[in-house]
């Protein structure tokens, strides 16, 4: 299990522990946190989990696929450290990561 902080769109931070090996956006729908409605489910098509990633951890995430790249490109708030949170596999060297909602 790994802590992650997610700083909702409404400004409150909420801290969550997520299971390894699931996505953030299961954890983030499983502890309701606002502002990631997941919409397609996980299929990385909508771009409605969309997160800022701390750029500490950054580098301890999986590399970027086309299909996200795809999504992240036509989000407008989207910057270097956005990810989408479908793709972002939950594992202790995530522990503590900082996410900041997108949408």
């Amino acid at each position: 299990m790994t802590k992650i902080t997610f700083i909702q769109n409404n400004g409150l931070e909420k801290t969550v522990i997520a299971e390894n090996n699931l996505s953030l956006m299961v954890a983030a729908v499983e502890n309701e946190i606002s502002g990631i409605p997941a919409v397609c489910n996980g299929c990385c098509s909508c771009g409605t989990c969309l997160v800022h990633v701390d750029e500490t951890y950054i580098d301890k995430l999986s590399t970027k696929y086309v299909g996200e790249e795809q999504v992240l490109s036509k989000l407008k708030n989207s910057n270097a450290n956005s990810r989408l949170a479908c793709q972002i596999i939950v594992s202790d060297k995530l522990d503590g990561m900082i996410i900041k909602v997108g949408n």
